[in-house]
């Protein structure tokens, strides 16, 4: 198989798979000059993936399932997605969608579920979607326990701290 080495800010020079690279039929949001990207792994057995751009080592989204955190999500591919990514069967169908990590709490990451990004895993043309779905937010919880544990951190602190 041919290979590729690309240059990334995160991973430093990476080796992947010609066969690897994903073709973005349709630019991620505000990012029209980059059209292939490859899934690089966070780590073992981890949730999370990198969606490292070709060409542009330092951009990289971390993208996920939300199905990994018992999210429900699933909506209607429009047709004309369907056609352009040259989709046979649902089976053919990776969804991610990207994730929002706040340096000052990644407890507090979310995930964008109103614009997933959505691969044809036989042929590796991809698009990210704008879904017009009211129901769905562009930041949903990952970990909707974390205010809870946050909640209970400060209601001891501030209680061991009236002590004295």
């Amino acid at each position: 198989m041919p290979t590729l080495e690309i240059s990334t800010t995160r991973f430093g020079p990476v080796t992947i798979e010609e066969s690897k690279i994903i073709h973005f039929v349709a630019p991620v949001l505000g990012f029209d000059e980059v059209q292939q990207y490859t899934l690089l792994d966070h780590a073992d057995n981890s949730p999370f993936k990198w969606l490292q751009a070709i060409g542009k080592p330092d951009l990289a989204f971390v993208v996920t399932n939300p199905k990994f955190f018992s999210i429900p999500y699933e909506f209607a591919l429009p047709e004309d997605a369907v056609v352009r990514l040259g989709i046979k069967s649902a089976q053919e169908v990776l969804v991610f969608t990207i994730v929002n990590i706040p340096a000052e709490n990644p407890g507090f990451m979310t995930a964008n579920l109103m614009a997933p990004i959505v691969i044809n895993e036989t042929n590796l043309q991809a698009m990210q979607l704008i879904l017009q779905d009211p129901g769905l937010s562009t930041k949903v919880r990952l970990l909707p326990d974390a205010d809870e544990k946050q909640q209970i951190e400060t209601a001891a602190s501030s209680h061991d701290s009236g002590k004295g």
